[in-house]
């Protein structure tokens, strides 16, 4: 029997050990949940892959919790896309039954996430826009200092007095509007101040000679993966593979597990937070979640830029886009094309259209591969542009026929 479909049978008995759900949110996360991940990776990397990276992302998110809305438009945009792949796939049966289980089941978990930041902007009135932007531009700076591989306590400083500065616009602890009322939104304004001040207090702790050696060790892993990201970023941004990331995602991840994020008899106050050898929770924890955040964040945006497209199918889509590409030369020219010059682009799309059997580009064995939804849209556009072409080379031709029927009357 095939890997794949020995695989595909395995998870569909631990679905029925599960009573056939292989995840909720009640699901009690452990070891074989982190090997099912790195199959379905394996089963799904175009897509599977992306959809894992945004919920790591929101979940960082999740943790600072409030954004300006133009911070979460690309997210919105992303989800979108994804949700659409994912439609296609799951009717053209592209990805295994299992594996889509779970990618949906993530997928909504990215959507909950992002409606529960959208509406945490939208409780912020518009007379304390001004106060909540300059607090997230602190935060932003801070972010920016924890993710250097070295700074130092003076770096910070001069945020703690722009902290302190906000914090004494309040009155009786409140944000004021230039009429005296109180906006709402107070709630997420204190937040994000007292969120400000606990990073910033954060950042120079691990400024200090006796900051944890434990927090370090990871400080220290975390810049490594970072750096070698960027490095990905500069060299290797257009020849990326979903695949060449697996790596980074799971050292990642093993890094967010040693949290006590899912362990039930754990102290609540070392919730979610790293601990030392001797059980403790040293100060300074902020520096890893920054670190953290710009790491899931620089997958994204790595994962974003390589298309979701199996590697069966992306010699079909590179052909696809370049035809496009052409294509919106020619219109953006805005020149009259003859049928004998479009007709290579109409050939090159009818054999690309001629590999589709019942509406579906297939694999060397027989499979139907991720990015269905991607190919097939770009060969549409193609069409279309196509159309339009035509269309404007007989709207020419009909109008110099009139004009010659007109110039023959008149001359008559």
């Amino acid at each position: 029997m095939p890997l794949r479909l020995e695989t595909e049978d395995e998870m569909k008995l631990l679905s029925e050990l599960r009573s056939g759900v292989l995840i909720t949110e009640k699901t009690q996360l452990n070891r074989t949940d982190d090997v099912l991940d790195e199959v379905c990776q394996m089963l799904s990397p175009a897509v599977y892959s992306q959809v894992v990276a945004i919920k790591h992302c929101f979940d960082r998110l999740d943790e600072f919790g409030i954004y300006a809305e133009e911070f979460l438009e690309p997210y919105e945009r992303k989800l979108k896309d994804i949700e659409q792949i994912i439609t296609v796939d799951e009717r053209n049966q592209a990805i295994p039954e299992a594996v889509m289980q779970i990618l949906k089941y993530k997928f909504l978990q990215c959507k909950k996430i992002y409606n529960r930041l959208l509406n945490a902007i939208h409780e912020v009135s518009p007379e304390l826009l001004p106060i909540r932007n300059r607090l997230l531009r602190i935060r932003r700076q801070l972010i920016i200092i924890a993710c250097k591989s070295s700074f130092k306590a003076e770096d910070i400083l001069p945020f703690q007095q722009e902290i302190r500065e906000v914090d004494s616009q309040r009155v009786d602890g409140k944000f004021m509007a230039e009429d005296g009322s109180i906006p709402p939104g107070q709630a997420v304004l204190v937040g994000l101040l007292d969120q400000n001040y606990a990073f910033a207090h954060d950042l120079v702790i691990a400024t200090q000679p006796d900051f944890s050696p434990a927090l370090q060790t990871l400080r220290e892993r975390l810049v490594e993966i970072k750096q070698q990201l960027e490095r990905l970023e500069l060299t290797h941004k257009w020849t990326l593979r979903q695949t060449d990331l697996f790596s980074y995602q799971h050292q990642l991840h093993d890094i967010v597990k040693m949290r006590h994020d899912d362990d039930i008899d754990a102290d609540p106050n070392q919730r979610g937070k790293f601990v030392d050898e001797k059980g403790q929770t040293p100060e300074g924890q902020t520096v890893l979640n920054f670190l953290l955040h710009k790491c899931y964040r620089m997958v994204l945006i790595l994962l974003i830029e390589s298309v979701p497209v199996s590697e069966a199918l992306t010699p079909i889509y590179n052909q696809l886009t370049s035809v496009r590409q052409c294509l919106m030369a020619v219109k953006d020219i805005g020149a009259p094309c003859s049928p004998e010059e479009l007709y290579p682009y109409q050939m090159k799309l009818a054999s690309i259209d001629q590999l589709r059997k019942d509406g579906k580009f297939y694999d060397d064995r027989g499979h139907i591969p991720e990015g269905q939804a991607l190919c097939v849209s770009t060969l549409e556009e193609c069409y279309h542009i196509l159309d339009e072409l035509r269309e404007e080379e007989d709207s020419k031709s009909e109008t110099e026929a009139k004009s010659e029927a007109a110039a023959t009357n008149n001359t008559l």
